[in-house]
């Protein structure tokens, strides 16, 4: 069961508020520091290479950048991005009928491609 089936169980009526609160989080854990932007990307997956039977890796093309000024309105505008590009119902990148999908996320800096070098395998 998907991250977000599993919320949308637990909390019907909450789900989006409480995911989009664990990710405003999780930033500022991670990078100690608040977010100032939502950013919004593409992602498509590349073939990397034979080695170990194959490998493949996600590309992410920008596309927009939304600035924040506080967690409140961080929230919000996170929820109505999510909404807007339908990533609740995104089926996995994974799938070959799958061409691409959006990846929302907060963040310091506005949307850039990544990865910015050719991930090679070690």
């Amino acid at each position: 069961m998907s991250r977000f089936k599993e919320l949308q169980a637990f909390y019907p009526k909450s789900w989006k508020q409480r995911l989009a609160i664990q990710q405003y989080d999780s930033f500022q854990e991670w990078e100690e520091e608040e977010p100032i932007t939502i950013t919004v990307h593409q992602v498509i997956q590349r073939y990397g290479g034979p080695e170990e039977g194959g490998w493949w890796f996600n590309q992410g093309f920008p596309d927009r950048t939304y600035c924040i000024f506080n967690k409140k309105q961080a929230i919000k505008t996170f929820i109505e991005v999510c909404e807007e590009y339908e990533v609740w119902d995104q089926p996995s990148l994974g799938l070959s009928t799958t061409d691409y999908n959006w990846d929302i996320n907060f963040s310091n800096n506005y949307a850039m491609m990544y990865p910015t070098e050719r991930p090679y395998y070690c």
